[in-house]
């Protein structure tokens, strides 16, 4: 697929020489992708002691505490998957891109593009039955997540805008757009104070997973997609995609020109973003409300920094803030310490590893 026709001999004869070193060096790769999940882990835990010390409760009852609130009981944990599905979706998504040297973070607005075209199909084809409606959906996350990611892609091909700019002011721009749809063209004929749509109708609703929980099917499209991640990762594709972020004039010797990786990262993301634009509404809200992202974008970047851009390591990392995120709660109840603690913990970890992506990338 990404040989040419008219590509200079010498890059053929780089291309032996490219996979020997995808292979030879996978497995120390592989340790070395996983390596920031286990330094976040022992960096958060002593995190969370001093924070829970400087507010005077006792750091042991705390994490105790904070175990319980996400593994405690069966609902407990259901819920905690249910929050680390659309994490590590959008983590997922970001990592070719990163990997790529594309630093985008235009995933909180393609989720929201993606959720928001869900639930227009899946509105104008109410009558269509269970089948039909969520493969709707689905379809309507994808288009909808892949286009709003396609407009930052064609600005930084055609234009060289710099994608964290764009991204991030198109991120402002869908969340003003949502709350527009949802007082015009979405908005529920019901009186409401709070701009929503109409509730999905029942056979658009993604079937439960786990009984008397939240934890939907959706769970499987994460498996689904770091099983795909990891055979890219195994291909010299990734490489190539690995030396664009530094050597862009030798990616394109080897077949990878500046469009190719631009278009392929930054669309593959907005697809994994607007699947968990679709997830979060047809599987946890079933409504569509103004606050669909939830922070989930910037928390899925991190979910990928944090798992050392690794498919494993990010699907592990999407657990570990979910877990902290659910088990915030029983902290809060057990201690009095406020839940808001699992933000100040992200932030710092959030720092803690924009620090080592950097020192990664020099």
């Amino acid at each position: 697929m990404e040989a040419g026709r008219n590509r200079p001999p010498c890059v053929d004869r780089m291309e032996p020489r490219t996979r020997t070193l995808s292979m030879t060096g996978s497995g120390i790769e592989r340790l070395y992708g996983l390596a920031p999940v286990t330094i976040g882990l022992a960096v958060l835990s002593l995190l969370l002691v001093l924070l829970v010390a400087s507010a005077g409760a006792d750091p042991r009852a705390a994490i105790v505490e904070l175990a319980y609130g996400a593994f405690g009981e069966r609902y407990l944990v259901a819920e905690t998957v249910v929050t680390a599905i659309p994490l590590a979706l959008v983590g997922l998504g970001v990592i070719p891109a990163l990997r790529a040297g594309l630093f985008t973070i235009g995933s909180q607005g393609q989720l929201i593009a993606g959720a928001a075209v869900s639930v227009a199909l899946i509105e104008a084809f109410s009558g269509f039955g269970a089948v039909a409606l969520l493969a709707i959906g689905l379809i309507g996350g994808v288009c909808g997540g892949a286009f709003y990611a396609l407009i930052p892609a064609f600005l930084r091909s055609r234009f060289s805008v710099n994608e964290i700019l764009s991204t991030l002011l198109l991120n402002y721009i869908a969340a003003i757009g949502l709350v527009w749809l949802l007082k015009g063209p979405l908005a529920t004929a019901a009186q409401t104070a709070t701009p929503r749509s109409d509730a999905l109708p029942d056979a658009a609703v993604i079937p439960l997973f786990m009984e008397n929980t939240r934890l939907h099917w959706g769970i499987v499209l994460v498996p689904v997609l770091a099983a795909l991640l990891l055979y890219w990762m195994r291909t010299g594709s990734r490489l190539k995609f690995d030396i664009f972020s530094t050597h862009p004039p030798l990616a394109a010797r080897l077949g990878l020109s500046e469009h190719r990786a631009v278009y392929g990262t930054l669309i593959f993301s907005g697809v994994a973003a607007g699947l968990a634009g679709w997830v979060q509404v047809a599987g946890v809200t079933h409504t569509l409300y103004a606050s669909v992202d939830g922070g989930l974008g910037f928390r899925g970047i991190l979910v990928a920094v944090l798992g050392g851009l690794h498919p494993i390591g990010a699907v592990a990392a999407a657990l570990f803030l979910a877990a902290l995120s659910t088990g915030a709660q029983g902290v809060q109840l057990g201690t009095g310490v406020p839940a808001a603690i699992a933000i100040v913990a992200e932030g710092l970890i959030l720092l803690f590893a924009a620090i080592l992506f950097t020192r990664r990338k020099v």
